[in-house]
């Protein structure tokens, strides 16, 4: 059964809270993680936002109080892939990097030289969501990765919520530099199995130890199947199980809310 797992991996839009709305019974469930030391990690692909800017928002939409180390986004999974790539760090290599302040800042911490043009060999080209971009920034981008610059999208999603409606995320913006680049960038967001990993490597624990729970069959699901990860989709946002089908991602466990999931922690 699903509770007798070790740790838990959870989404936070759509599972513990819907843009500026908290998702009733989640702040109930990550207290109750916290109380009973269950080791836990909140995954998200959002790159605009540093783990103290994450937990702020948590605070204030959700009121759900938790340490920045519980926290895990697509930027500390580019992170983990650096690391992989380069083991002694960025050693002052230039890197050109489309994304939030977050990103950039952890890059620069890494050791890398983030330049602004293509005067200098440019050897990482990152690209992350950034809302104030340009048609000089993608120019830049492509170019630089059309002359053997390392590959790297923070994450995959091609739509971004907003008030309106959808607008382009990082996975746009990634697919256009591709397509022109005639290049595939190494994808470190959901449904990649990479945030997977380097979550489970901060906790320590095994995959066949954990369980993620998301609403989303493509990410959340799909990044969970893709790590060998009990899955369990709750159905508090994008998808419901009559979406389940071939080609999606496949949960193991489907709950309809907290209440559900709670139940069942109860009687297993």
């Amino acid at each position: 059964m699903i509770f007798n797992k070790t740790g838990y991996l959870m989404d936070l839009d759509g599972t513990v809270y819907c843009g500026k709305e908290p998702i009733q019974g989640a702040k109930e469930w990550i207290e109750k993680l916290i109380q009973t030391n269950q080791p836990f990690m909140l995954v998200t692909n959002n790159s605009m936002r540093s783990h103290q800017e994450v937990a702020d928002h948590l605070a204030a939409v959700s009121d759900i109080q938790v340490p920045l180390e519980r926290i895990y986004t697509s930027i500390d999974a580019l992170l983990y892939v650096l690391q992989g790539d380069f083991p002694k760090g960025g050693e002052g290599k230039a890197c050109y990097c489309i994304g939030s302040p977050a990103v950039k800042e952890d890059l620069q911490n890494f050791g890398f030289q983030l330049k602004e043009d293509l005067k200098e060999n440019l050897e990482v080209v990152v690209v992350g969501l950034n809302q104030d971009i340009t048609y000089y920034d993608l120019a830049t981008a492509t170019l630089a990765v059309q002359k053997g610059a390392k590959f790297y999208l923070t994450n995959p999603d091609v739509q971004f919520p907003s008030v309106e409606g959808f607008v382009p995320g990082a996975g746009a913006l990634g697919e256009m530099i591709g397509q022109v680049a005639r290049q595939k960038p190494v994808v470190c967001g959901k449904p990649s199995r990479v945030i997977m990993e380097g979550a489970l490597n901060v906790l320590n624990l095994r995959a066949d130890q954990c369980v993620m729970i998301g609403d989303n069959l493509q990410t959340d699901i799909l990044a969970a199947n893709n790590a060998q990860i009990t899955a369990l989709l709750i159905e508090t946002g994008v998808n419901t199980r009559q979406d389940v089908q071939e080609g999606s991602g496949q949960p193991d466990y489907v709950v309809k809310d907290y209440e559900e999931l709670m139940q069942l922690w109860q009687e297993d």
